[in-house]
Order: C-alpha cells, then structure tokens, then sequence
C-alpha cells in the first residue's frame, strides 16, 4: 500500500511518516471491470486512487447519451471534488478489474489540516483536472474529424516511442472499444464508423485486427485533418 500511495501523483512528495498516516485512511477496494464506483448526483462520500486496472470517469446527459471526460490511469485519483462539493457532478466505472483505494471525505479533510504538503499536492491535481476538463471543452467544440484525427496523434504519442520516420506507417492500438471511443470524443458510434471510413478512403490510416490496429499510413494530413 505504501509503494502504491508513493507512487502516485498527489501523495508522491510526502515522507514516510506522512505516507503511514494517509495509509491509515485507505481502505484498498477490489472492483470487477464495469462496475460502478459512483454514480453522478450521488451524495458525496469518498473519493479514490487507482493503484492497477483501468476507469473511465463520465457525464450522463438528460437525453441518455454519454460523454467521456477522461481516462483514470494507475497512480491517478478521481473524485477528489467531493471535499469540495456534497455530491458526484459525474460518474465513474471500472473498464477492467481493477485496485483501488478509497479515501472517506471526512478522515481526509482532517487529515489534510494536519498535513500542510498534501494540501499544496491537492491544489496541484485540481489544476491539472482543471486544465484536462477545458481542453475537453475545446476538443467538443470542434468537428468530429478533428477529435478523431488529434486522439490518433496523441495515441501515435504515447505507443510510438522511436521518431516516425518520414513516410513510414506506424501501428497503433485502440485501447478501448469503439462505443467507448465514441463517448470519449463525444459523438456516437455510427458517426466514428462513417469518420474512420472517410480516413480510410483519404488513404490517412489503414485498419486491421478487427478495428482494434490503426496503421498511420500519412501524418502529415492527420495533423491537417487534426487543425480542421
């Protein structure tokens, strides 16, 4: 449990000491994949670390769609806005059995007042989730094309770790399938499958695996559909 609170980016930077307090308050939680961690409009409670597996966190609109507003990777925290708020403003659910540890609202505000380090860490994670959720708003508000085109490139980024040389195919991986991916760029399936098909006929990506491999056949116009 230590290492796993080490490891993470909001406690990562406390001592030993401080680790061992906070490790008093975890109550590690094993979730089977797609279950339900919280759901939106729930009173606040808890909020969490992943330590292995994989969450999605997620928007239900009035009208039963969905949209996706990140991807919790391990040593990453989500729900961190119930010490804030009085109730989930959005849902979280595992996409694979995953390890979590679950902190209680009220042993972590106490606990926070006697931890001057983990306050300045708390305000650094809501920057960043802050910074996450207005590039979200940024991707929603362009055309379904762009979304697609820049989450290859940023998957391109993260998979392929030589440089491209120029004109070279590279192969990356859906790492979700592809309703998820759908509520992840905020459109719907039927419309990623007709954007894929327009990327295939433009001789951009090639795909194979079932869906699941996207060969990069032209990065130069990915990155131009990306600015479109």
């Amino acid at each position: 449990m230590i290492d796993d609170l080490r490891g993470s980016a909001l406690f990562g930077g406390l001592d030993e000491e401080s680790l061992g307090r906070l490790a008093g308050i975890a109550r590690p939680v094993r979730v089977e994949a797609e279950t339900s961690v919280f759901s939106q409009h729930d009173p606040a409670a808890a909020f969490y670390l992943l330590a292995a597996g994989a969450v999605k966190v997620f928007k239900l609109f009035r009208d039963g769609r969905t949209a996706t507003l990140r991807h919790v990777r391990p040593g990453e925290t989500f729900g961190e806005s119930v010490l804030f708020h009085d109730a989930y403003p959005s849902s979280a659910e595992t996409m694979e059995d995953s390890l979590l540890y679950r902190f209680d609202t009220r042993e972590f505000r106490a606990l926070l007042l006697a931890e001057p380090r983990l306050g300045v860490n708390l305000l650094g994670a809501m920057a960043r989730l802050m910074l996450l959720l207005n590039n979200r708003v940024e991707e929603l508000l362009l055309p379904v094309p762009a979304r697609l085109a820049r989450y290859l490139l940023s998957l391109a980024d993260e998979q392929l770790d030589a440089p491209v040389a120029p004109g070279a195919p590279r192969v990356v991986k859906l790492p979700t399938a592809k309703k998820e991916l759908a509520a992840r760029l905020g459109t719907v399936p039927e419309t990623l499958s007709r954007t894929f098909d327009r990327f295939k006929r433009a001789k951009v990506i090639r795909m194979s695996g079932g869906g699941e491999l996207i060969e990069v056949l032209d990065f130069p116009a990915l990155r131009r559909l990306a600015q479109e």
